[in-house]
């Protein structure tokens, strides 16, 4: 039996960064995550402190951490890693213990 994992990085923007180039990365980090395998969900957020969240959910840890890799020497990777603020950026993954889902149905 697989485990879903969570991956959450946190991070603040370079103060010189253009939102918009922020934007457009995520478009294009979008598109590279969606390709690799095991991928299932992202969202970006951020909250009052602008402090960004970005979380993806994966099938199980090993497509988590090959798709670290991957993103790592992409150039959409380097492209977004280039707008942060390293030093500020964790990441961590976490195995989901629970979980619920909307499902709608057609009629």
């Amino acid at each position: 039996m697989t485990t879903t994992v969570v991956e959450m990085v946190t991070y603040q923007v370079k103060s010189e960064t253009n939102l918009s180039h922020l934007s457009e990365s995520h478009v294009a980090v979008n598109q590279f995550i969606s390709q690799q395998p095991g991928f299932l969900y992202r969202s970006v957020s951020k909250d009052v402190n602008d402090l960004w969240h970005d979380i993806v959910y994966w099938q199980d840890m090993d497509s988590a951490k090959a798709a670290g890799e991957a993103f790592m020497a992409s150039k959409e990777g380097q492209y977004l890693c280039s707008l942060v603020d390293m030093d500020s950026c964790h990441m961590k993954h976490m195995q989901v213990e629970a979980e619920a889902m909307i499902c709608e149905t057609g009629a």
